[in-house]
């Protein structure tokens, strides 16, 4: 472990009430950079493209409304599909009845979205949102071009592009994950460990 580099702890909360923001904390004690949506909206989607080379800089964000859960917002796939980014999906107050649908389920799903979006849909479908009023969500993965047609064989490794999910029907998601250096100058992936100053 001595040789390895500094990774930078990333981490992400839903907002699960009204009024409660989503946010991005990239690094740790006090070099952390913490990062909410510039204009906030309960029942929606907040869309953040990250630089992979800076992950402490935000370099584009989208809103999505809740009442338009089944389109692609304009001008995402230009960000989405260059790995010189890293790119995060995270709700604010969503109400059950906008998980999303359409395309944009689809866009998702190109992107790494697997059982916890489809547990959420699936509680849209059956339970509707007499049972649970609100879910939370969180999507986050390296950018980069995607084949369309391929399917997803389980009995197989996952693809190098890896999409990290987390959601929940009855608190905020959060994704404890890291950023780790590759290169020089540096250009971050993430990581499925934990960062953190102690001793």
């Amino acid at each position: 472990m001595q040789n390895m580099p500094n990774m930078l702890a990333y981490t992400i909360q839903s907002g699960m009430s009204s009024g409660s923001s989503p946010f991005i904390v990239v690094g740790q004690g006090g070099d952390k950079v913490h990062l909410k949506p510039q204009n906030p909206q309960d029942d929606s989607y907040w869309i953040v493209i990250l630089d992979a080379s800076n992950p402490k800089h935000r370099v584009k964000e989208f809103i999505v409304p809740g009442s338009n859960v089944t389109t692609v917002p304009a001008g995402l796939d230009d960000y989405m599909k260059n790995p010189a980014y890293i790119f995060a999906v995270v709700t604010q107050f969503l109400n059950t009845l906008h998980v999303p649908q359409g395309a944009f389920y689809q866009y998702l799903l190109k992107y790494g979205a697997d059982r916890e979006l489809q547990r959420l849909e699936q509680i849209n479908t059956t339970l509707s949102c007499g049972t649970y009023g609100r879910m939370s969500y969180i999507l986050t993965g390296p950018c980069g071009p995607r084949d369309p047609g391929r399917k997803r064989d389980l009995t197989k490794e996952r693809p190098p592009y890896r999409g990290y999910e987390f959601g929940s029907y009855r608190h905020s998601a959060l994704a404890l994950l890291s950023l780790m250096p590759h290169g020089n100058p540096p250009h971050y992936t993430i990581c499925d460990h934990n960062t953190f100053v102690g001793g």
